[in-house]
């Protein structure tokens, strides 16, 4: 029994000193050693992936108002053109003849007015007569009842004199009524002549219509029209020339995961290359941020517009641009490789080190950061200060409100909303631009702490990581300094 139990501790007892022998080897013997690399100071820039398509700023499609066939084309592909330039010619022969019939019916109408003038004329005379006549006769019926009550005349001439009055008021109300029929006789041939009017008007316009006319100053992009083409524009305008207002100014439509389009905003910086020069950079900048959301396959992307000068022309409309929007951009901070933080010694998982800060001192050195990059006034930093304050002193309480943790979530999510606002409100513009791009950048980097480890011991520095690209990332603490090396693996060994 005795001789079993030797025989299994002493195996035992060799793995461990294996182990142990191995294990010393890793983190003592300098040879293989370790690859190293320098903290030092550089830019580190974060930037939003995307592809997109090159379009003109301003495309116009030209179509043709009436239908007719093509008679002359007077531009053709990558033509420049000028604002009022002829495009293109539809055979005019119709619509002039059109007008003709157009004018003559409006000289006829205008007749028609001159004539029902003349015949107003005529009424207004005989009605000028007509009481004249009346008076005549008002007067001689007044003389023969003067008469009668002298006993001169009978009564049968007095009666013959009234009704002679009578008829002749008579009369004198018919010209009136007629009159006033022939004043609408005239206003209905005014109405015709406008009538005409409109329709050789709309018949003018027809024609001019056959003269297609380049509405920008611009570059002919496409030409779907030839000589002897027949329009048909009854049902739906036909696109006869599409033109680009200017290609020295164009634009990149790009579509932005939803993940990433919170970090985006206007006026960013972004560069793009095209496979026409692969070897040829491009810059511009977010000119504009679509709210509408395009789903495809339950996928939401965003259309962010990316602007840019296009001086020589050389990017073509329909060309495919890879496109980076830089959504952060730090320069001149200490930085690491990445690999130097994916790196963890075999049988260590965390040495003593540098210890973390608390919230409060996180805090205070936020606010200190901000102070310094916005410039904030000896006025404003305390009211900084207390936003910060109170924000934090409110997200503590629902940490102790034993709220669940999606509704302490969106409360939390409404007070920093609050406190942002808050924050923007006490600032002028220029510093609300840089504090909103610093939002931005902060967006997609939330602050988190990594392990660094020296080649001495080696031992572990916790430090507060900033900005991440694919190569570095920034360290943001101060627990070391540019020129200190740092392990990024292991040398493999040779034979």
């Amino acid at each position: 029994m005795l001789m079993r139990k030797v025989l299994i501790v002493i195996p035992l007892a060799v793995a461990i000193a294996g182990g142990i022998w191995l294990f010393q080897g890793e983190l003592q013997d300098p040879s293989p050693g370790w690859r190293l690399a320098q903290v030092e100071r550089g830019t580190v820039e974060q930037v939003v992936s995307a592809t997109g398509r090159v379009d003109p700023v301003m495309t116009v499609d030209i179509s043709s108002q009436v239908s007719g066939q093509i008679a002359e084309v007077l531009v053709n592909f990558n033509s420049k053109v000028a604002t009022g330039q002829v495009l293109a010619r539809i055979d005019p022969a119709a619509f002039e003849v059109r007008v003709e019939v157009a004018r003559a019916d409006l000289a006829y109408a205008k007749a028609n007015v001159a004539m029902q003038k003349a015949v107003l004329d005529e009424l207004r005379a005989e009605r000028s007569g007509a009481m004249a006549a009346l008076g005549e006769l008002e007067k001689d019926l007044k003389r023969q009842r003067t008469l009668f009550q002298r006993k001169v005349v009978s009564e049968s001439v007095v009666g013959s004199a009234l009704a002679q009055r009578d008829q002749a008021h008579a009369r004198l109300e018919s010209i009136a009524a007629r009159l006033v029929k022939q004043q609408a006789q005239v206003l209905s041939a005014k109405a015709q002549v406008d009538s005409r009017s409109g329709s050789l008007r709309e018949r003018e316009l027809d024609l001019g219509y056959t003269v297609i006319l380049s509405p920008v100053d611009g570059v002919v992009i496409n030409r779907d029209v030839d000589v002897g083409q027949t329009v048909a524009a009854s049902l739906q305008a036909p696109v006869l020339f599409t033109l680009a207002k200017d290609l020295r100014d164009v634009q990149i439509e790009v579509s932005v995961d939803e993940a990433d389009i919170g970090r985006v905003i206007d006026g960013q910086q972004v560069r793009f290359t095209v496979d026409a020069y692969p070897d040829r950079r491009f810059s511009g900048h977010v000119s504009q941020i679509r709210k509408a959301p395009q789903v495809d396959s339950g996928v939401v992307t965003y259309r962010v517009m990316v602007a840019t000068r296009n001086n020589d022309e050389a990017l073509l409309p329909g060309m495919t641009a890879t496109v980076e929007i830089i959504v952060g951009r730090r320069e001149n901070v200490l930085r690491v490789p990445n690999s130097a933080l994916r790196f963890k010694p075999k049988g260590l998982s965390k040495a003593s080190g540098s210890t973390a800060k608390n919230g409060h001192q996180r805090a205070l050195a936020r606010i200190e950061k901000l102070a310094t990059a916005l410039e904030l006034s000896d006025k404003q930093r305390p009211a900084v200060a207390a936003v910060f304050r109170e924000m934090g002193e409110a997200i503590h309480a629902l940490r102790e409100s034993g709220m669940e943790e999606q509704a302490r979530k969106s409360a939390k999510t409404q007070l920093r909303n609050q406190a942002f606002g808050r924050i923007e409100a006490l600032l002028s513009e220029d510093q609300r631009i840089r504090y909103r791009e610093m939002r931005a950048e902060s967006a997609g980097t939330r602050q988190r702490r990594g392990t660094l480890w020296r080649p001495q011991g080696p031992t572990s520095v916790r430090v507060e990581i900033g900005l991440s690209d694919d190569t570095y990332s920034e360290i943001t603490s101060n627990e070391l300094s540019a020129g200190d090396a740092v392990i990024t693996g292991r040398e493999r060994a040779t034979h």
